[in-house]
């Protein structure tokens, strides 16, 4: 992109400033007769809107607090690391000004507002702990198999069979 001339740079700041594109180039140094027929063509200069927009961004993404800045403030505040200044009146009129970490309360506020922004995937959570139990189940009903595979081939000796039988609530007999 070409670069813009020392008064094109002082218009599109002048314009920034007041919004009044006949004005800001008058200020700039261009002529009035100029500036009345032309301001409005100034702005439709690619290399000056540009230039305009590059710096209202960056105006406002200073202006505009970001997300991970907030995070941070949330993190400082859930920590306790923060210190508010409190105005406090004594009996004699006298105001004292003690620094004062965050309460539990405002902690607490503070960690809420920071995990909004992780949800918990109950759902998922839920999925897995059904996963865990079926294969539990499936882990059971493969050990009763094996159990039942020995019982018949006659592998099963009597301390064994005694143990299946308590489990199984049975009374021995196959």
């Amino acid at each position: 992109m070409a670069k813009l001339t020392e008064k094109q740079r002082r218009f599109a700041d002048e314009y920034i400033k007041s919004g009044n594109a006949t004005q800001s180039a008058v200020k700039a140094g261009y002529s009035e007769r100029y500036a009345n027929t032309n301001a409005s063509k100034l702005l439709q200069n690619t290399t000056i809107k540009y230039y305009i927009d590059g710096v209202l961004e960056e105006m406002a993404s200073k202006r505009i607090m970001q997300a991970s800045e907030a995070m941070e403030l949330l993190t400082t505040i859930a920590r306790g690391e923060m210190e508010e200044t409190m105005y406090i009146g004594t009996s004699d009129g006298v105001i004292t000004i003690e620094d004062k970490k965050p309460d539990i309360n405002q902690r607490t506020n503070a960690l809420k507002e920071i995990l909004k922004r992780y949800p918990i995937d109950r759902e998922g959570k839920e999925r897995l702990l059904q996963a865990q139990a079926d294969k539990a189940t499936a882990e059971a009903a493969l050990a009763k198999n094996k159990a039942d595979k020995l019982t018949q081939s006659g592998k099963v000796n009597e301390l064994l069979q005694s143990l299946l039988d308590v489990k199984s609530g049975g009374d021995g007999s196959a």
